[in-house]
Parts: C-alpha cells; sequence; structure tokens
C-alpha cells in the first residue's frame, strides 16, 4: 500500500537526513531546459540559467567553481563552461555536429564529451579549454556515450549498444582495456558511481520497466532498488555516498526523487526535472 507524505514531512525528513550525513548538500537539476540548482528538500531553488535553447546535460568541477554544459545556442549541440553562479559563459566547441552529454576529469584538467563528428555518437576528451579533441572509441556500429570518470580520473565509464543493447562499461581514460559491466537482454543505461568508486548506479528495464539498480563496480551483485509500474531514470549518487536521487513519473510527470542506497526512504522532492548532480 503506497502512503503520500504531506511535503512538510518531506522537507523535515530531507533536513535530517542532509544533517546527518555532515553539512547539507544541494541538487543542480534541469527543468524546461534550464539549469538550476536547490536545496535537497526542493527549497531555495535558484535559476542559473534562462537563455531557452535546449540543454541535455550539465556538471560541475571538482572544486565547484564552473560548469561544463551543453546547448544548441548556435544551431546545434555544442559544449560551453560557465562559473557556477552562471555568469561568463564560454564556447568550447564549435562545428556542424552535436557535442553533449560533457563531464570534468577530477583533477579539473580534461573533459569527456560525446560527439556524432564522425558520423554516429562516440566519445571524446578535450583539455578544459577545448584544445587537444581526441577520440576514445570508434565503433561505428554503436552509440557510446560518457557517464563521468573513475575518482582518480584514470578510468571512464560509459554506455554503449555495441552488443546489440545497451551496456554499461569502463574503459581508461586513453580509450585502452574496455570492459563490459553488465550483460543481459534488456537496456541498462547512464550510470553513475559511488564517490568511493566501488558502486555504480544505473537504470534498467530488465523487469518489464525502468528501475534503479546498483552493482558493485566489476558489475556483480547487481541489487534493485525501485520496484513500481512507473518509469525511474538517471540516478545520482549524493557527494558523501549517502544517498541516491533519481527522476520518476510515478505521479505523472517527471520529478526529482531522494533515496537512501539500499532503496529505502523514497521521498519526492516536489520539484519537477531531473537531476543533474550533487553540489555543496
Amino acid at each position: 500500500m503506497k502512503t503520500k507524505i504531506g511535503l512538510a514531512a518531506v522537507a523535515l525528513l530531507l533536513i535530517g537526513l542532509s544533517a546527518c550525513s555532515g553539512d547539507p548538500e544541494r541538487l543542480a537539476f534541469m527543468n524546461n531546459d534550464e539549469i538550476s540548482v536547490m536545496n535537497a528538500n526542493g527549497t531555495e531553488k535558484i535559476q542559473l540559467t534562462s537563455d531557452g535553447y535546449t540543454k541535455v546535460s550539465a556538471n560541475w568541477s571538482a572544486d565547484e567553481k564552473q560548469i561544463v554544459f551543453d546547448c544548441n545556442q548556435d544551431g546545434d549541440s555544442e559544449i560551453y563552461v560557465m562559473k557556477s553562479d552562471g555568469s561568463e559563459i564560454t564556447q568550447l566547441t564549435a562545428n556542424e555536429d552535436s557535442d553533449l552529454l560533457a563531464f570534468w576529469s577530477p583533477d579539473g584538467n580534461k573533459i569527456v564529451f560525446a560527439s556524432d563528428r564522425d558520423g554516429d555518437l562516440e566519445i571524446f576528451t578535450m583539455n578544459a579549454d577545448g584544445t587537444d579533441v581526441t577520440q576514445l572509441t570508434t565503433n561505428t556500429e554503436a552509440i557510446e556515450y560518457p557517464a563521468g570518470w573513475s575518482k582518480d580520473g584514470d578510468q571512464i565509464i560509459f554506455s554503449s549498444d555495441r552488443d546489440g543493447d545497451r551496456e554499461i562499461f569502463t574503459m581508461n581514460s586513453d580509450g585502452t582495456n574496455i570492459r563490459q559491466l553488465t550483460t543481459n537482454d534488456h537496456e541498462d543505461d547512464f550510470p553513475s558511481l559511488s564517490p568511493d568508486g566501488k558502486q555504480f548506479a544505473f537504470y534498467s528495464d530488465r523487469d518489464g520497466d525502468y528501475e534503479i539498480f546498483v552493482a558493485n563496480i566489476d558489475g556483480t551483485k547487481v541489487r534493485q532498488l525501485t520496484t513500481n509500474p512507473a518509469g525511474d531514470f538517471d540516478p545520482k549518487w549524493s557527494r558523501d555516498g549517502n544517498l541516491i536521487s533519481f527522476t520518476s513519473d510515478r505521479y505523472g510527470e517527471e520529478g526529482i526523487f531522494i533515496m537512501n542506497t539500499d532503496g529505502t526512504n523514497v521521498i519526492s522532492t516536489g520539484v519537477a526535472g531531473y537531476t543533474l548532480a550533487w553540489i555543496k
């Protein structure tokens, strides 16, 4: 039996969760193609962009001073950076193809991103200023895009349909030593590494609809965290490793939810959109 929780109870519980885990973390999220931040309980929302252009992703540098994001302002999706307050926007890529889904390396020196500049979506890296673009994957039969870096910056985790359906892989930061982490006849997508690098969360339709799962970094011990007839997508680990945010349409529209890393205490923030990252 499902129980509805009042907004006041939601706020109190989320505040309690943040307090128990140290300094409160905030959520960056996307709604109506604009990038915003808010408290984990859905309060104090601040909108950082308001240009009306289509965006897919945004990610914060490790020191949280800059944001890398994609935007179709020049007619196709390109990679941009801006300060964490939304100011001083700089365009890093400029071509007639789509560049998107960018992530900072932990040391802030590199950015990994997806691009279809070779005809299909592949994974590339570049310096933080947009120079020295290097292609890491060259699989013409697959669509591949990154989902983040390991804590030490040596590994990149990514999604690919190179085996016929979407699965999760890792590779060295230079594109070598590709390892497949999930193998099944369903879609496993958009992984998120735990802060300690020992696990990853992802969403999958292996039970018939999209749910949130967690596995060890080698792909073993897969655990299902959510079980409902709605779609649950895009999990993101909190920086302290105690919470996972995700997007769900269980109440009729896509909204942002938070739960413990074992799948308990699922709570709606009451905010529409999808999570981009956890920040301080």
